[in-house]
């Protein structure tokens, strides 16, 4: 498996000053290296995250999402089950999901049961852009956490502010 640091720092639990750096300009963050550890020490244990690669670990309150890729695969079934055993050992709700260029497909597998009506993209003048979510009333209650700390998750995994509407 890849990782945003090096093999030796998530080893020896000590960074080199490459990937110090890389903390001290928020690249990563300690719950990469926390998360990133986590996958190392059970990478022996599922031998289909060898081609995999971990990008980064967002949590909100009691919600934590884990952004992986994999080469030419798709593993949902064993996204579900390490989300499920990394939720018993950290005690909060962990949504693996897959990169993907397709923002739309991010927010499928993040709201997952839910469903995304529509997602409608505004782009302003200084260059940036903003995106509204619909999703049904009716599914908000299957929403995996709440509106709030979902929108800071997304703006953390994608760099874009994002609005929920029913």
């Amino acid at each position: 498996m890849q990782f945003p640091i090096c093999y030796f720092c998530l080893k020896t639990g000590l960074l080199c000053k490459t990937c110090y750096e890389k903390l001290k300009k928020g690249e990563i963050s300690k719950l990469d290296i926390e998360v990133a550890k986590w996958f190392l020490d059970n990478e022996e244990k599922y031998p289909q995250l060898k081609d995999c690669t971990f990008y980064k670990a967002v949590q909100k309150d009691d919600f934590l999402v884990v952004l992986i890729g994999c080469k030419n695969k798709r593993l949902t079934a064993l996204w579900r089950k390490l989300g499920k055993v990394l939720s018993d050992e950290k005690g909060v709700n962990v949504r693996i999901i897959e990169k993907t260029s397709s923002l739309r497909g991010l927010l499928s597998q993040l709201f997952f049961p839910a469903k995304v009506i529509s997602l409608n993209t505004i782009w302003l003048p200084d260059g940036s852009c903003e995106s509204t979510i619909k999703v049904a009333p009716e599914d908000l209650k299957k929403l995996p956490a709440d509106v709030k700390a979902l929108e800071e998750v997304i703006r953390e995994l994608v760099g874009e502010t994002v609005y929920i509407a029913t």
